[in-house]
C-alpha cells in the first residue's frame, strides 16, 4: 500500500512526486501514456530537440521553471524579433502601421471593465467600430482583429460563451520580463530531468516509482480500511490492475476531466467542482514545424504574422480551409532551417484530421500563395505536426476561464480544492496547470500546483 498515488506523470505529477519522495512518503505514479511528461514532449530533430508541447520558459520572475533551470545555465535569453506583417495576398504591411493597430487592440483590452462576463473577443470586435485608429482602415483592421483573436487564443469560435473572459486577464499573473526563454536546443524535457534529479548528473536520479500505460478508469474514495476512519482510496486501471493509497493526486487535464469525471469518481464530485470542469475550456493550439533545405528569411529570429482577407481565403478549397487559419510563422532557436507555423481552434482541429502529406501540401500552397511574392523560399525538406485535440490523454493544450464560468460559477481555486473525509484528511487532491490559481496555462503553473498539493499532503500526514 502506498501513502500517495499520483495520477498523471506530467510536470505537475512529477513535481508532486519529487516533493513527496523527499519528505519520505511512499509515492507511486500512474501514467496512461507510454512516456512521462504529458504536455511536455521534446523529440529529437537533427542533433537537437524540438518541443511538440511546451517550448519556452515564460518569464523570469515568480516562475518555478526559471527558478529550477536558470541556476544550471539551461536557459537562453530571447532576441528582438524581426517581424514581417504579411497580408494573405503576399503584400507587406508597414511595421509602424501594424504595431499601431495591435497597440490599439491591447489598449482596448487593458481599459475594459474586467468584472463582468464579457469575453475578450467581444471587446476587440466592438473596438473595430469605436476605436479611431481601427476605424481608419476597416478592412485592414478586420484582418488584424482576426489575427489578434488567434494569436491570443481567445476561443469561442463555435460558442461565444466559451471564449476567454475579460476577468481571466486579471486572474492570470504574468511572470514578466523575458517570456520566451529557450532551452538552448535541449528541449523542455530538461525540466522533467531536473525534477527527477537526472540533470546535471544522471547517476543521481531519484528512484521515483512510475508505472506507464496505466490508464485509470475509477477512483473510489469512500472506502474505509478495516473499519478505521482513515480511509484508503482504491484506484482501478483499464487493464484490470488495482492500487490503494491513503490519498491520490489527480493531475488530468480539464479536457480529459470533461470527458471522464462522471464515471471516474465514486462517489461523484461535488456540484461546484463539476461546474468548474464544465465551465473552464481547453485551448486547442497546434504547431507545424517546417524544415527547409536552407534558411530563406532575411534575418533571425524571424516572425511572420499572417493577416487573412476573405478574397484570399476563397483561393483554398473546403478541404484546405484549415490552411487559412494558420496565423503566423516563427523561426526556431537552435534550428536555423526551421520555421514553426501556428494554428489555432477550429483550424487546428481540421488540420489534425488530414494526413501528414496533406498538411505538407497545404503548407506548400500557403508558401506559394502568400510568401513567395516577397521572399525566395527554399524547398521544404520535411514537416512535423502536433495533434493535441485528438490526443485522448490531453484533449487540448491548456485551460482558460470563459464567459460561461463567469456567469455560472467555477474557478481554478474551486478545482484545486481536495475531497476530504470526515477527519478532514485530503483523500483526493487536484493538481495541473488548470488548478493553478494565477499561473494557469503554463508549465510553471503546473509545477507550482504539484508542489502545492504535495505540501498539503505532507502537512496532513504529519498530523496523523
Amino acid at each position: 500500500m502506498m501513502d500517495v498515488i499520483v495520477i498523471g506523470c506530467g510536470a505537475a505529477g512529477l513535481a508532486a512526486m519529487r516533493k513527496l519522495h523527499d519528505a519520505g512518503l511512499k509515492v507511486l505514479g500512474l501514467e496512461a501514456a507510454d512516456r512521462i511528461g504529458g504536455r511536455v514532449c521534446s523529440v529529437e530533430f537533427g542533433d537537437k530537440f524540438i518541443d511538440i508541447g511546451a517550448a519556452w520558459c515564460h518569464g523570469d520572475q515568480d516562475n518555478e521553471v526559471f527558478e529550477l533551470a536558470n541556476p544550471l545555465g539551461l536557459l537562453g535569453r530571447s532576441e528582438p524579433l524581426n517581424t514581417f506583417y504579411l497580408l494573405s495576398d503576399g503584400e507587406l504591411v508597414a511595421a509602424d502601421k501594424a504595431e499601431q493597430i495591435l497597440t490599439a487592440l491591447d489598449d482596448e483590452v487593458a481599459k475594459a471593465d474586467k468584472y463582468n462576463s464579457r469575453t475578450i473577443s467581444e471587446c476587440v470586435r466592438q473596438a473595430e467600430h469605436t476605436n479611431e485608429i481601427l476605424k481608419k482602415d476597416p478592412k485592414l483592421s478586420r484582418s488584424f482583429v482576426e489575427f489578434y483573436e488567434r494569436d491570443n487564443h481567445l476561443g469561442g469560435q463555435d460558442d461565444p460563451k466559451k471564449g476567454k473572459s475579460l476577468r481571466g486577464v486579471i486572474e492570470w499573473w504574468n511572470s514578466y520580463k523575458d517570456v520566451m526563454l529557450n532551452w538552448k536546443g535541449k528541449g523542455f524535457k530538461t525540466i522533467l530531468e531536473i525534477l527527477m534529479n537526472k540533470y546535471p548528473d544522471p547517476t543521481k536520479e531519484i528512484p521515483l516509482q512510475i508505472h506507464l500505460n496505466k490508464e485509470v478508469d475509477n477512483i473510489r474514495w469512500d472506502t474505509i480500511h478495516r473499519g478505521l476512519d482513515n480511509p484508503l482510496v482504491q484506484v482501478s486501471c483499464k487493464d484490470g490492475s488495482l492500487y490503494a493509497a491513503k490519498s491520490v493526486i489527480v493531475t488530468l487535464s480539464v479536457g480529459v476531466l470533461k470527458e471522464r469525471y462522471a464515471n471516474l469518481f465514486n462517489p461523484p464530485l461535488p456540484v461546484e467542482k463539476v461546474k468548474s470542469i464544465q465551465n473552464l475550456e481547453m485551448c486547442i493550439l497546434d504547431k507545424i514545424y517546417i524544415e527547409f533545405e536552407k534558411p530563406w528569411w532575411p534575418k533571425s529570429p524571424a516572425n511572420f504574422p499572417l493577416l487573412w482577407r476573405d478574397e484570399d481565403k476563397a483561393k483554398f478549397s473546403a478541404g484546405e480551409k484549415w490552411v487559412t487559419e494558420i496565423f503566423g510563422l516563427l523561426s526556431v532557436d537552435y534550428h536555423p532551417n526551421v520555421l514553426l507555423a501556428w494554428i489555432y481552434g477550429n483550424g487546428a482541429v481540421l488540420m489534425e484530421k488530414v494526413s501528414e502529406e496533406e498538411v505538407k501540401a497545404g503548407v506548400q500552397k500557403l508558401i506559394d500563395t502568400v510568401l513567395k511574392k516577397q521572399f525566395d523560399v527554399a524547398p521544404i525538406k520535411k514537416i512535423i505536426r502536433t495533434q493535441w485535440a485528438q490526443n485522448p490523454l490531453t484533449r487540448g493544450t491548456y485551460a482558460h476561464r470563459t464567459a460561461l464560468l463567469e456567469e455560472n460559477g467555477g474557478s481554478a481555486l474551486i478545482l484545486s480544492e481536495p475531497l476530504y473525509r470526515s477527519n478532514r484528511f485530503p483523500v483526493v487532491c487536484f493538481a495541473g496547470e488548470a488548478t493553478s490559481h494565477h499561473k494557469h496555462s503554463a508549465v510553471h503553473g503546473a509545477i507550482e500546483s504539484g508542489f502545492r498539493e504535495a505540501e498539503r499532503l505532507i502537512e496532513s500526514f504529519q498530523k496523523l
